[in-house]
């Protein structure tokens, strides 16, 4: 297919071949040294210089006389050059002082380390400089304010509203530019139309090649705002497309159907309550998905506690009662553990044999753990990527269960089910998604909510406190671990930085243990061997330590229902969502759970505030979309789906919601014509 392409692109006439694949260091001006510069920002090719757009633009539409100046506002002025000289500075750094003049008053301006410069600044130059002047006695300055000199050619090139590009050492901001200018107007017409025309007809949008002049030099800001609409929605509607591929794809598509037998009975039975009526919806929309046969694609989201884990368990059971098995995949080692521990106390005793397969167990355990998989045996494996080797294969899995689902790409999730013919698909997620967006990204799965916590659990409360009350926290963990608690300490960094103030793990540690001497502490972090963070971990969990100092590597998967503090240092460093996902690490049990922040900045309280305020992890979630944007919290970039240039689902949801509808319009009429072109074949 690829040579059948070439050989026509080759036959077809100079003028019409695609050449915006051309490498980089084909355009005038970006030699060997400068396309390894533009390869650090992803541009190998002019394709891919055309899509990278300017993180910001400067508007330098309106030019200045100098005596018009006003300090502290950017401008553009045009002068010459009446003297230029360079002065030698402690350090063996250089000043090059210039002074300019307009006929309306003088400019004097100033650059650093730049040598050669007072060579290009020659008496009589004439310049047009743009930068942010301020008053020196009755003289007007600039500090490295950007420059060109006059030639005569056109001054579009430094006026008008200039683009700011991403930027890597040594590439400077004018070569981007003529870079970009030479794509625009040699390469851009060689770049498609991928929208359907009647979608650009509909949404009033401008052409591919518009929009993207348009990035690259606008005209007005109106008609950058027109660019910037079409390509976010041609992201969109291709994000929209794939996943209503997905989801006609899945109708066609034959699963093990599921059915509730005496696993699931067992399971039911042998939990010492019951389940929430949140928990038992969730559980019959995701039996009923399956029952027929139709794979199940569902998105299981709950707040931090809601019991996630047991529907999820559940369904693992219901699983093996239709005679196949489940795969989980957690994405730490730390949370695949702690599933597994909740799949031997509770799918064990209802008769489902359960195994764990991760990356550091022995080569005996691993071994069996595969011929488990492999022989039908096992009805649960839990793991972590480890189940995505080429090694691992299942008798007959029937359904995966991925939790903390936005941490795991497509082309993970894709690996894991082609060990089965189709199975079911649970997606489990503690970060919650507000459910029009979570529509909106997730279109290719129906979702299912948890929104109602198990009874008699008190929310923990959340107390915010500076470096001068350390000493009074000290005592209240003391007495708290009298009374049987146990406490996490969270810190933002592993190892001391003597460039950075944020308080490490491993000085924490080494604090406390002097601070608080009869009282055992225990150090997990990332980069601990995985023998010593289980020992650590296990350390804690039976209560062998009464303190566990880490890292946001007890984020998830720690269970510990004896654990009643966690104090959490530097909070201005982590999204609220991330906060909430720490702080749920308490109140897991009897006692009730407390969260302590420790902010070394009052530029951040009235944010940890609202944090503080609210233990509705939704409601927490749609604060840290409007803070933080929906990269993080919805795990974009990780879904494999929307690695946006343009698009911002806070902006462009309205867009979003009509590049659905157009992707769901495109496919039923793709669908009406394939019949009438098979017949038209065979006439």
């Amino acid at each position: 297919m690829a040579n059948r392409n070439k050989s026509t692109s080759e036959s077809l006439p100079e003028e019409r071949r695609d050449k915006s694949g051309t490498p980089i260091n084909e355009l005038p001006g970006i030699g060997p040294k400068r396309a390894a510069l533009m390869e650090k920002l992803g541009v190998h090719t002019v394709r891919d210089l055309l899509f990278l757009f300017p993180r910001r633009y400067e508007d330098r539409r309106a030019r200045k006389n100098i005596s018009e100046l006003v300090p502290g506002s950017p401008a553009v002025v045009c002068a010459s050059v009446r003297n230029t000289d360079t002065k030698a500075l402690s350090g063996g750094r250089r000043i090059t002082l210039c002074d300019l003049s307009d006929g309306t008053s003088m400019l004097r301006a100033a650059w650093f380390n730049r040598r050669g410069l007072d060579k290009t600044l020659a008496p009589g130059a004439a310049l047009l400089l743009y930068g942010t002047p301020f008053l020196r006695g009755s003289i007007f300055e600039m500090t490295e304010p950007e420059f060109e000199i006059c030639k005569g050619q056109d001054e579009a090139s430094f006026c008008g509203i200039i683009p700011i590009y991403p930027a890597t050492g040594g590439l400077s901001q004018k070569t981007l530019r003529a870079a970009a200018r030479t794509a625009v107007s040699e390469y851009l017409r060689f770049i498609p139309e991928e929208l359907p025309p009647e979608a650009v007809k509909k949404n009033g949008l401008l052409s591919c090649a518009e929009a993207l002049k348009e990035m690259h030099a606008p005209g007005s800001p109106e008609r950058w705002k027109e660019a910037r609409r079409r390509l976010a929605y041609e992201e969109l509607f291709k994000l929209q497309l794939l996943l209503e591929e997905r989801r006609l794809e899945r109708k066609t598509c034959r699963s093990v159907p599921l059915t509730p037998g005496r696993y699931l009975d067992a399971f039911t039975a042998s939990l010492p309550f019951s389940l929430t009526g949140a928990q038992q919806r969730a559980l019959n929309e995701i039996i009923e998905d399956g029952a027929s046969g139709s794979p199940v694609s569902r998105l299981l989201q709950g707040d931090v506690g809601s019991g996630k884990t047991l529907v999820a368990l559940a369904f693992a059971a219901c699983v093996c009662d239709s005679g196949a098995q489940c795969a989980v995949m957690a994405p730490t080692e730390t949370l695949a553990e702690q599933l597994h521990a909740q799949a031997l106390k509770y799918l064990v005793p209802a008769g489902i044999n359960c195994a764990l397969l991760k990356a550091g167990m022995p080569a005996d355990a691993r071994r069996k753990t595969i011929s488990a998989a492999r022989n039908g045996s096992a009805g649960v494996v839990t793991g972590t990527q480890a189940l995505l080797s080429d090694k691992i294969s299942f008798k007959n899995l029937g359904a995966v269960i991925i939790d903390e689902q936005q941490r795991f790409g497509v082309r993970q999730r894709a690996a894991l089910l082609k060990n089965g013919s189709r199975p079911h698909l649970l997606m489990m997620s503690a970060t919650p998604i507000p459910r029009t967006m979570a529509q909106t990204i997730c279109g290719d799965l129906d979702i299912s909510v948890i929104d109602e916590k198990p009874a008699g659990r008190i929310p923990p409360e959340t107390r915010i406190i500076d470096a001068g009350a350390v000493p009074e926290l000290l005592r209240f963990i003391a007495r708290e671990i009298m009374h049987g608690g146990r406490i996490y300490w969270i810190c933002p960094r592993v190892e001391d930085d003597e460039n950075s103030q944020l308080p490490a793990a491993e000085k924490r540690f080494e604090w406390l243990r002097k601070k608080m001497p009869p009282i055992k502490i225990s150090l997990v972090h990332g980069r601990m061997e995985t023998e010593e963070k289980d020992a650590a971990l296990a350390s804690f969990r039976d209560g062998k330590t009464q303190i566990l100092v880490g890292t946001t590597v007890l984020e998830v998967g720690v269970d510990v229902p004896e654990a009643s503090v966690i104090v959490i240092e530097a909070p201005e460093r982590y999204g609220l969502s991330q906060l909430h996902q720490l702080r749920g690490r308490v109140g897991r049990g009897k006692r009730r759970g407390v969260c302590v922040l420790i902010s070394a900045s009052g530029s951040d309280t009235e944010r940890l505030r609202s944090f503080a305020a609210s233990n509705d992890g939704f409601e927490i979630a749609q604060a840290d979309l409007k803070q933080r944007g929906e990269g993080e919290l919805a795990g974009l970039a990780q879904h494999g789906l929307a690695s946006f240039r343009v698009a911002d689902l806070r902006k462009d949801f309205p867009l979003a919601q009509a590049a659905r509808d157009d992707a769901a319009e495109y496919l039923k009429n793709k669908q009406k014509a394939r019949p009438q072109c098979r017949s038209q074949e065979m006439a």
